[in-house]
């Protein structure tokens, strides 16, 4: 017992010592060309059957033999089943003791003519009479174990036959089923079992349960049964040490070796309908952490980081179910007219969808990006909806402002075609050395593409107005810009209230829209903006989380939250709460807070950081 407080203390040194390789993926494999069928469980008869024989119909006074059957699986037509029994009136007592995983099981016998089967004493099909060839079912659930079994028949006249099999019926899963042992092998009986609501750990130096199972050297395996739709799934399992991934039984990723903690991704055509996942670790010494996450396949299996276009091209104008085919569509901006011919002979010329996906790095600036389609269009970036355009509209142009910050950045079109004509063209300015192929002003395939045009607005009613990093008046204050000074109106907030301007110095910020005057005749036709501020400057501060966090609008725990980002994530820190509990970072396209205890830094000094909240 003296151990635990030491043992509590190397955890929390382990996890401040987490290396940054957590979410690299040296593995990815293509999908298979053929969905994985869903699991269908093998017909099981069991082994080692005592049949004790008796030349009656009642199983009464003494066997005529006794023997060991490999299964009750017998066809004997009019002949005897062996010494001292006739070709009628004769009768079987089988018994044998097997072991069966916790579950549901349909018991079936085959039988001509009675037939009774019990197991563990009980009772559960009884069809003791004389009757042609005829199958009886009995589904029943039963815990891990060994479980003891009876089968019973008589032969009355005629044919003589009997078969007895059970099988696993697959059923949903509501938790993971997670065995622990004691060794890094998986043998012998788990030390521990219990529901998982999902395999996410990272014990550090610690253990799943210290009273049980051992800091080092164990091993895990986690069951579950899951329902999916026709598609294509990522799996992206990561540990340290060792795993393994089956699905329907079947080997998917094999790292069964010691190694730091790494992920590995496999994208896998799945068939509608259950599928048994099963996840296998072993931890050898130091570190501990196993995780497996699965999501449709979105993008290149190689990663989120490919700087190329990868393009996945569906027979249908909804992106549903798998891919008909995928490839490379270039490193440059999207450019595709496909009025005269579709995108690959023999794919069809209307009602098709496309996703593409990449990245983009930048050095940090206010980018426009133009958008020009016909039909629909979707532009996400780090999965934030940035143009909505989807459904059968006429060829347009859309642009739209967005303050990237400095690094990389995740795209993801998605278009879909439905008749006539069909083009769709994305760029950006500046270019950042990704040269559009194709001037978005200068509009050429369509007739109905227009630009929006810029709109001034003259500062009025202020000597100094505060131009915000925020659509309200607790944002920090970026600059202050004189009455009289003009400014290009960008967009609005959702009420219309605020507005979001880029000032003569070149500043990006929201201002309070009564003390601008502009040449619109309606506030409402400028676009919304939901973006929360300015990209600020990089400060070269980067933080890994050691455990998931809510990405809150505050620095305070009674802010609203957007959403929470996975334990092991790399963020970049632009701004601390005055008392130090809280940082300010900007992940997804999302400008938020999170709580300092659980952020390890790994490059800068946090105390360099603006305070910002």
């Amino acid at each position: 017992m003296a151990r635990r407080p030491m043992r509590l203390i190397a955890l929390l040194l382990c996890c401040a010592l987490l290396s940054a390789a957590l979410l690299r993926a040296p593995l990815s494999r293509a999908a298979p060309l053929e969905p994985i069928a869903p699991l269908v469980h093998a017909i099981e008869t069991g082994s080692n059957w005592t049949g004790a024989y008796y030349p009656n119909r009642t199983l009464s006074g003494t066997p005529a033999f006794i023997r060991i059957d490999p299964a009750v699986v017998f066809n004997w037509g009019q002949n005897s089943p062996g010494p001292g029994i006739g070709i009628r009136n004769w009768s079987v007592r089988w018994q044998s003791v097997q072991f069966l995983n916790a579950g549901i099981y349909r018991l079936t016998v085959r039988a001509d003519d009675g037939v009774r089967v019990f197991v563990n004493g009980q009772l559960v099909i009884d069809e003791w009479r004389e009757q042609a060839p005829t199958i009886f079912t009995r589904d029943i659930q039963v815990s891990a174990g060994v479980h003891a079994f009876q089968v019973d028949y008589f032969q009355a006249l005629g044919d003589a036959s009997i078969s007895f099999w059970w099988q696993f019926i697959p059923t949903q899963s509501t938790a993971w089923t997670a065995q622990y042992f004691n060794n890094p092998f998986l043998s012998g009986a788990p030390v521990l079992t219990r529901l998982e609501p999902r395999i996410e750990h990272f014990w550090g130096l610690g253990s799943p349960d210290p009273f049980i199972v051992p800091v080092e050297r164990f091993s895990a395996r986690y069951t579950a049964t899951l329902l999916f739709q026709a598609g294509t799934y990522r799996f992206v399992l990561a540990g340290d040490d060792g795993v393994r991934l089956f699905i329907n039984d079947v080997l998917i990723i094999d790292q069964w070796r010691r190694q730091s903690l790494t992920a590995y991704s496999i994208d896998v055509a799945l068939a509608a309908g259950l599928h048994t996942i099963r996840v296998e670790y072993y931890e050898d010494t130091e570190h501990a952490a196993v995780r497996l996450t699965i999501a449709p396949a979105i993008g290149s299996p190689f990663g989120a980081h490919s700087d190329f276009w990868y393009g996945e091209y569906f027979a249908n104008p909804n992106l549903s179910g798998s891919p008909s085919f995928v490839r490379n569509d270039g490193f440059s901006a999207i450019n595709f007219n496909w009025n005269t011919t579709p995108p690959l002979p023999g794919f069809p010329r209307d009602y098709f969808s496309v996703r593409w996906t990449r990245r983009i790095c930048t050095p940090g600036r206010p980018t426009r990006f133009f958008l020009y389609v016909d039909d629909g269009a979707r532009l996400f970036i780090n999965d934030t909806l940035i143009l909505d355009a989807w459904g059968r509209i006429p060829d347009t142009v859309y642009q739209r402002f967005v303050d990237l910050t400095a690094g990389c950045h995740n795209l993801r079109l998605e278009y879909q075609q439905q008749t006539l004509q069909s083009f769709v063209v994305l760029t950006w300015d500046p270019p950042d050395g990704q040269s559009p192929p194709f001037p978005i002003p200068n509009v050429v395939p369509g007739s109905g593409g227009q630009i929006i045009p810029n709109v001034v607005g003259l500062v009025v009613n202020a000597s100094l107005l505060n131009v915000r990093a925020a659509d309200n008046l607790r944002a920090t204050v970026l600059e202050r810009i004189r009455g009289g000074s003009l400014v290009t109106v960008l967009a609005r907030n959702a009420a219309a209230t605020w507005l979001r301007v880029r000032t003569p110095s070149g500043v990006i910020g929201w201002v309070n829209a009564r003390y601008i005057q502009t040449n619109l005749p309606n506030l409402r036709s400028l676009p919304v903006d939901s973006a929360t501020g300015v990209a600020p400057q990089p400060t070269g501060v980067r933080g890994q989380l050691i455990s998931g966090l809510r990405l809150r609008e505050g620095p305070g725990f009674t802010f609203r939250q957007y959403f929470v980002i996975e334990w092991g994530q790399t963020v970049d820190l632009i701004g601390r709460s005055s008392d130090g509990q809280w940082y300010e970072t900007i992940y997804n396209g999302q400008r938020g807070w999170i709580f300092a205890l659980y952020v390890r830094i790994i490059q800068g000094d946090p105390l360099a950081l603006p305070i910002t909240g």
